[in-house]
């Protein structure tokens, strides 16, 4: 028996067609952004991989994806019912565990979208630059996200789940992989991300690997800061696990197929990484 990935809204017609969710391993719900979704229009995300990595262990998997490409953490925790819906949804069978990759598009967005020297950047056009790249990130437009935002929408989630006969169920977070600043967009004509913010802002080249190494150490110590308090909570250890890609390239290069998402090679080493996290955790 083969693992399985499909999205929520295809759940009835599999069960028409004979699913029988019990029959499998594990039973796993995901939420999240693109890297549970799709990295691009053609391409694909980190279960596409850990399905067959899953799969090379005998361990046959179930996996229901709730996650939309671009989606945040903020609008998963304000108008995500439909993961609500799915853990209130009473079956024969538990789910095993929960995914969640979320936190990594609101500060992108709060980099990429805001004006500049708002959001989370300072504007290098009024002001001298920094001897380090960190010193561009405004320490209160992170503790402002963060506060007011990413940690409050996602006890919405968690406490969803504690208030359903899930609250057992582990769940594991991830915590991504610190890409490299380039304009490489996710499709032709589209935009850049971090990119797209360090120009916006006239933040000089140079210093743009230390600023993206404390950029997605502040998402790292977000998405780490859910875990606290809560032992059911586990983080994926993904940080690190790929080859950066080279500053100045425009498409794939190295595990990296644009700017923030990896290619097949990358999903393949990030999905070892998840089956270790999981399998640490699941019940044999």
């Amino acid at each position: 028996m083969q693992s399985l990935v499909m999205y929520s809204n295809e759940f009835s017609g599999h069960l028409n067609n004979g699913l029988a969710p019990e029959q499998f391993k594990y039973r796993i719900l995901v939420e999240g952004d693109s890297w549970m979704d799709r990295s691009a229009m053609v391409h694909t995300s980190l279960l596409q991989s850990l399905a067959p990595e899953m799969d090379a262990g005998g361990e046959a998997v179930l996996f229901i994806n709730l996650a939309i490409f671009g989606d945040t953490m903020r609008r998963m925790g304000q108008n995500k019912r439909d993961f609500v819906q799915w853990v209130r949804t009473a079956f024969g069978w538990k789910f095993d565990a929960i995914l969640l990759s979320a936190g990594g598009n609101d500060f992108i967005d709060a980099a990429r979208d805001e004006k500049p020297g708002e959001g989370l950047l300072k504007n290098l056009a009024v002001q001298a630059p920094p001897a380090q790249g960190r010193d561009c990130l405004r320490p209160e437009g992170v503790s402002d996200l963060v506060k007011k935002w990413l940690d409050p929408n996602f006890s919405v989630l968690y406490d969803a789940v504690q208030a359903s006969r899930h609250r057992d169920v582990p769940i594991f977070l991830n915590s991504y992989d610190t890409p490299t600043a380039r304009n490489a967009p996710a499709f032709q004509n589209g935009r850049p991300w971090l990119y797209t913010s360090y120009v916006k802002n006239s933040i000089p080249p140079a210093l743009w690997p230390d600023l993206t190494e404390a950029l997605f150490g502040e998402v790292q110590a977000a998405v780490g800061g859910w875990a606290t308090g809560r032992p059911n909570v586990h983080i994926v250890p993904t940080n690190g696990t790929l080859i950066p890609a080279t500053p100045g390239t425009t498409g794939n290069d190295h595990d990296w197929q644009n700017e923030i998402h990896p290619n097949k090679g990358g999903w393949e080493k990030l999905a070892k990484v998840w089956r270790t996290s999981l399998k640490t955790v699941l019940v044999p």
